[in-house]
């Protein structure tokens, strides 16, 4: 797409990983206008764009409204469809299909209207499923029975509008598909109730599968690569390692200097606590710390490659885990980014 001056759209572009997307944008292309449009109102992080002249904050955007986004595409030459619904409760099903579908499709119509040369979609290897096998992480090739998420909501609203926008692609949309891994880094807030647990000593049982991490820094620079790489209807996996969750706790708890949890449950008692959780998931009226959704996935293993990023995107995933825990406690203890 060159170097030359390029007008930027980033819907969710004040969470967490938007934050740093828009870092990562404004260092390597300084002459760029960003358009932000954001449910949330993270005043420290407004507070200095706002100092940027070249960036326009719309907070409180409906992005599942198409009357509310149609005027801010206009003009526009890539796009970064970010924002989407978290949730884990499966009581929120309903809000989750409408909400990360209708999004998705309200964005490809507008795209499409406003002949945008590139919508650089941020999926999740949540939208591919995983394949249980610790010696061979998935690719992008991958192909998962669906049967089996059964009740697990978020995973398949992912995939779902994952769907609509390869369908889209088919018909002219020019889109590429990001898919990046559990993040962790500077900037997540939600990311302090491990670091307290941790601290405090509440994590007492470690869960005996794996999954994959990425440095959230390390997926926004992946992301701005994908406006010049990347083909186009074709998912990118954005790995930065794989690792049990004992791994990933003990790294943890050395950057916090803290003793990491010593027990592992057995395998076997997946099935068995997890139809627990979801009983008291189901009686629970207001959201619940725990779900099904959360604990599950945690007896299996989630490894993925990216082998693909690395090889057409130009991109490979640099700082440790270590360093990126260590990082993401700087910020607990000074909350800046």
């Amino acid at each position: 797409m060159g170097t030359g001056q390029k007008k930027i759209l980033i819907t969710g572009g004040l969470g967490f990983l938007g934050q740093h997307l828009v870092n990562k944008l404004l260092k390597q292309y300084p002459d760029c206008d960003i358009t932000i449009l954001d449910k949330a109102r993270i005043e420290f992080f407004i507070k200095e764009l706002n100092k940027k002249p070249n960036i326009n904050i719309i907070s409180n955007a409906d992005i599942a409204d198409m009357n509310t986004i149609d005027s801010y595409f206009k003009g526009i030459d890539v796009v970064f469809h970010v924002a989407a619904m978290i949730s884990f409760w499966s009581k929120d099903k309903k809000a989750l299909y409408k909400t990360n579908i209708s999004m998705v499709e309200n964005v490809i119509k507008v795209c499409k209207k406003e002949n945008v040369k590139r919508l650089i979609y941020v999926s999740s290897t949540a939208a591919l499923g995983f394949n249980n096998d610790k010696n061979n992480p998935a690719d992008e090739t991958y192909r998962f029975d669906w049967r089996k998420a059964k009740g697990l909501y978020y995973m398949l609203s992912k995939y779902y509008a994952e769907q609509k926008v390869k369908e889209a692609c088919k018909h002219g949309l020019q889109a590429v598909i990001a898919n990046p891994s559990t993040m962790f880094g500077p900037g997540d807030k939600k990311g302090f109730q491990l670091i307290e647990n941790l601290l405090s000593g509440k994590v007492p049982v470690m869960l005996p599968g794996g999954f994959s991490i990425t440095d959230v820094r390390e997926t926004a620079k992946a992301l701005v690569s994908m406006i010049d790489n990347g083909k186009i209807g074709e998912n990118y996996l954005l790995i930065g390692g794989n690792y049990t969750y004992k791994e990933m706790l003990t790294t943890f708890a050395e950057a916090l200097n803290v003793k990491p949890p010593l027990r592992v449950l057995p395998r076997y008692m997946g099935p068995i606590i997890t139809r627990l959780i979801r009983i008291m998931e189901t009686l629970s009226v207001k959201q619940p710390k725990l779900t099904k959704e959360m604990l599950a996935p945690g007896f299996k293993y989630r490894y993925y490659t990216s082998a693909k990023a690395e090889k057409e995107l130009n991109w490979k995933s640099s700082i440790s885990l270590k360093k990126t825990f260590q990082d993401s406690y700087a910020f607990y203890k000074n909350d800046i980014l």
